[in-house]
């Protein structure tokens, strides 16, 4: 079973192999196919195959460096949440302040993505089933290295604060901070890259007045008005169609 994402995929390709298809009945018509407007010319016709299979074959690179950074990014990311505690647990142990402990959990508290108070939920009436409201931990990853951040922050201000974990010493969680944001700027960069070559994409295939699914409709046109609709060539255009798909 396809997902929105497969089909909108799909379709793209379908819309490629479409305009494939035309250009090859244009192309065996020879000489007979003789257009007056150049963009309906087979040489146009094959530039623009050409640009809009290089524009998917460079969304499909991009799609895959996004899905690796990502991929990526979501294993450093694995851990920050136990380190948040076990800093927690650290400073505990070794008598903190209980202004700095207090910090320190506020910030852990935020990272875990917990409320320090908690609504009731009423009983459920005789005969309804109870609906949970309980939700996953947020995951947006900028707010995650912001609260980290001033924890790693609080636990440096901590003079008592020595740790036996290498995980856990300053440097370590310093260094584990700088890792996140530098992955989160390279998933916003691959992001940013991945939707310019969506817009670039489908302005070649659909948007354009020049695009690929206007200058196949345009083909279709003049070639039921040049042969007819019981001629063979316009026969062989009934399998062909265009339909705009986004994303």
């Amino acid at each position: 079973m396809y997902n929105k994402l497969t089909f909108y995929v799909m379709s793209h390709v379908k819309t490629m192999q479409a305009f494939g298809k035309l250009k090859g009945i244009c192309t065996g018509l020879g000489g007979a196919y003789n257009p007056g407007q150049q963009n309906l010319q087979v040489k146009a016709l094959t530039t623009l195959q050409f640009n809009a299979q290089q524009l998917m074959d460079e969304v499909i690179e991009a799609k895959t460096a996004y899905d690796n950074i990502t991929n990526r990014r979501e294993l450093a990311f694995r851990d920050v949440r136990s380190l948040g505690s076990r800093i927690c647990y650290q400073l505990r142990s070794c008598g903190a302040h209980p202004l700095t402990l207090a910090d320190a959990v506020a910030s852990n508290r935020k990272l875990q993505g917990r409320m320090r108070y908690r609504t009731p939920e009423p009983m459920p009436q005789e005969g309804e089933v109870p609906v949970s409201k309980r939700k996953g931990h947020p995951r947006n990853f900028a707010s995650m290295v912001q609260y980290f951040a001033q924890l790693v922050e609080t636990a440096s201000a901590e003079p008592f604060y020595r740790p036996v974990a290498e995980e856990l010493t300053i440097e370590s969680l310093e260094q584990k901070v700088v890792e996140l944001r530098s992955l989160n700027e390279l998933v916003m960069k691959a992001e940013l890259k991945l939707n310019q070559l969506y817009k670039q994409r489908n302005a070649v295939l659909y948007e354009d007045e020049n695009s690929l699914v206007n200058i196949g409709r345009a083909v279709r046109h003049h070639i039921r008005a040049t042969f007819g609709f019981r001629s063979a060539p316009h026969e062989e255009l009934i399998n062909v169609s265009f339909t705009k798909s986004y994303r």
